[in-house]
C-alpha cells in the first residue's frame, strides 16, 4: 500500500543489509558469478489467476499470491499463518461480540487516486449483497457471518454490526473478504474487468499483459512500501498442463512454479531447487447440492456413492504419485481430521451400487463434466470407477477458462480443486457457499459447525471439536468429495531464489517473501 509500515521498513533494512554482503550471487539459470538479476521474477501457476478480471472479491484464497501485491486487505496472513492487521491498524469488540470497531490507516492510496477512508470501507462492505462477489457471500443477509450494518464513526473509524456474535471475525477480513477496492472500482465494478484498483505497491502493466497468457506486475513509482518487494517486477504465467509447468521450470522459462507431486523426482534429478508444503486437500466440488439440475444431486447418498466408488489409493498412485489419498476434507495434521471418515468412505463399489439403488437409481444415470488440460488425467482416471457402478460421465473439453468457470451453473460437479485450510472461512463461504453455490443450496450442519468454530475464540479444544464437526458435515452432506492431500511442491531456480517458505499450511508463498539467492 502507499504508506510506510514497520514491516516494509524491516524488509527494506534486511534487503539493504543483504545487498552489502552479496559477493558471489549467480544469475538466473546461468550458474555464473555475479549479482542476481532482480529485474523480474517469473512465476508459473496451474491456473489463470485473473480469469474473471481483476476484482479480488470474485475469487477465493487460491488467488492470494497474485492479488496481494496489488490490493491490501483489512487484515492479512503473516509468514507464520497468523491473522495480523493490515489496512485496519486496530480492532475492538463490544462486550457481546456483535460489533467490531476498526481503526484504519488512512495513508493508504489507491490506483485511481482515492485514499482509504471509513466511508470507502463502508462502500466496499455494502456491496455484500452483490451475488457476483463470492468472497462476501457469508456477509450477506442470511449468511453465517452476516453483517447487518456498517457505520462510519469518523473518517478513520468504522463499526461493523453482526446479526449474531462473531468473535475472531478478523479471520474473515483477510484476502479475499477483507480486500478494499478503490473508489472507482467499488463504484463501477465493471471497470475491474480490465484493470485493478488497489492500494498495494504493485500495479498491472497492461501494455505487457496478455490475458490468460501472462500478467506483469510492476512497482508503483514513489511508493515506499514497494521496497518490501525484492524484485522490480513479477510476471505470472498460467501454465495449465503439469508437465509443461515442470518443463518451464527446468528450462528457465520461469524462475519458480507450483508443480505436482508426481513430477518431484524429475525436478530433483535435474538439479533445480524443490520445496514442498502440506496441508492442501484436493476435492471434487459439487455445484448442484439441492437437485436444481436433476433430483439425484440433492441426495447425499448419491454423493457418497460417487465417493466410495473411487479407489483413491490406486487413483493417487497412478495420477498423483507422492500425494496422500484421503477421504477427509481437512488435512491430516489439522485438529479436525477424523480417522473414522477413512473407514466410512473406503473404496466399496458394491456399497456404492446399493446406495444408488436405495436413492432410486438402480440403473445409474449420466451427466456432463467439463474438463481442462489440468483436470483431464484426473477425470479420465475417475471415469471408469463411476462407470462400474452404472454412472456414465461425459467428459467435455473446455474451450476457454471462462467456459470452465461457467460450468458451476450448468453441471452438477467440477474440479478437482485444491483447498488450503489456513483460513477456513475463505473456503466455507468463498467456495462452498460462494462461487460453487450458484443454485443457493443451504446446509445448517456446515453453518452450525463453522459458527461453533468462530465462537470458540482461542479455546483450542472447542476449535478442534468444531473443526471435526465441520469436516464430517462437509463430507457426509456431499458438499465436498475429498480425493487426496496434496504436498504442494514448488520448483525454483537456486541461482535466482532462496528456498521459498510458506505461511502456515498455505500452498502459496507470500509474494514479498520470495527472496533473491545469495
Amino acid at each position: 500500500m502507499s504508506r510506510i509500515t514497520s514491516r516494509a521498513l524491516a524488509v527494506t533494512a534486511a534487503i539493504a543489509a543483504a545487498a552489502l554482503t552479496l559477493t558471489a550471487c549467480s544469475g538466473s539459470g546461468s550458474g555464473s558469478g555475479g549479482q542476481v538479476d532482480t529485474t523480474k521474477l517469473v512465476i508459473g501457476l496451474e491456473s489463470d489467476q485473473a480469469a474473471l478480471g481483476y476484482d479480488p472479491l470474485r475469487y477465493s484464497a487460491g488467488q492470494r499470491m497474485f492479488f496481494e501485491g496489488m490490493y491490501d486487505s483489512l487484515f492479512k496472513i503473516d509468514q507464520s499463518g497468523k491473522v495480523v492487521p493490515d489496512l485496519a491498524t486496530n480492532s475492538s469488540y463490544s462486550a457481546d461480540k456483535t460489533q467490531l470497531t476498526l481503526t484504519l490507516d488512512t495513508r493508504a492510496a489507491f490506483s485511481d487516486g482515492s485514499t482509504l477512508t471509513a466511508d470507502l470501507v463502508k462502500k466496499n462492505l455494502d456491496a455484500r449483497t452483490n451475488p457476483n462477489l463470492s468472497a462476501y457471500s457469508s456477509f450477506a443477509a442470511g449468511g453465517q457471518n452476516e453483517i447487518k450494518d456498517v457505520k462510519v464513526v469518523d473518517d478513520k473509524t468504522v463499526t461493523l454490526t453482526f446479526a449474531t456474535p462473531q468473535p475472531a471475525f478478523e479471520s474473515n477480513l483477510v484476502f479475499p473478504g477483507g480486500v478494499v477496492v478503490g473508489e472507482k472500482g467499488v463504484t463501477d465494478r465493471s471497470s475491474l474487468d480490465k484493470a485493478p484498483d488497489g492500494s498495494g505497491p504493485l500495479q498491472l502493466d497492461a501494455s505487457k499483459t496478455v490475458k490468460g497468457n501472462s500478467y506483469l506486475l510492476v512497482k508503483k513509482k514513489n511508493d515506499p512500501a514497494a521496497k518490501a518487494y525484492p524484485f522490480n517486477s513479477y510476471e505470472f504465467k498460467p501454465i495449465l498442463d503439469p508437465q509443461a509447468r515442470v518443463n518451464a521450470a527446468l528450462s528457465g522459462e520461469v524462475d519458480t512454479a507450483d508443480i505436482t507431486a508426481e513430477t518431484q523426482d524429475q525436478v530433483k534429478s535435474s538439479g533445480v531447487g524443490l520445496v514442498a508444503n502440506g496441508g492442501t486437500v484436493v476435492d471434487l466440488l459439487p455445484f448442484d447440492k439441492n437437485g436444481t439440475l436433476a433430483p439425484q444431486w440433492g441426495d447425499p447418498r448419491v454423493w457418497k456413492a460417487l465417493s466410495i466408488a473411487i479407489d483413491r489409493n490406486a487413483y493417487v498412485k497412478a495420477v498423483h504419485k507422492g500425494d496422500l489419498p484421503t477421504a477427509n476434507a481437512l488435512p491430516k495434521d489439522n485438529p479436525g481430521y477424523l480417522p473414522s471418515l477413512e473407514k466410512d468412505y473406503a473404496y466399496d463399489p458394491t456399497a456404492a451400487k446399493k446406495l444408488l439403488a436405495d436413492a432410486g437409481y438402480p440403473n445409474g444415470f449420466s451427466f456432463d463434466f467439463t474438463i481442462t488440460s489440468a483436470s483431464q488425467r484426473d477425470l479420465e482416471a475417475i471415469q471408469p470407477y463411476w462407470k462400474a457402478i452404472g454412472v456414465t460421465v461425459n467428459l467435455k473439453n473446455a474451450a476457454s477458462t471462462e467456459q470452465a468457470f461457467a460450468a458451476v451453473k450448468t453441471e452438477p460437479v467440477g474440479g478437482p480443486i485444491p483447498l488450503t485450510w489456513t483460513n477456513p472461512a475463505a473456503n466455507v463461504f468463498g467456495v462452498l457457499f460462494g462461487f460453487a453455490n450458484a443454485h443457493n443450496a443451504s446446509n445448517d450442519q456446515i453453518k452450525g459447525a463453522f459458527g461453533a468454530y468462530g465462537a470458540a475464540g482461542g479455546d483450542t479444544a472447542k476449535q478442534a471439536a468444531a473443526l471435526k464437526d465441520l469436516n464430517k458435515a462437509m463430507v457426509e452432506s456431499g458438499w465436498l468429495i475429498p480425493l487426496f492431500e496434496q504436498l504442494s511442491p514448488w520448483a525454483y531456480s537456486t541461482s535466482k531464489l532462496k528456498k521459498p517458505t510458506f505461511p502456515g499450511a498455505d500452498s502459496f508463498p507470500i509474494l514479498a517473501s520470495l527472496t533473491p539467492a545469495s
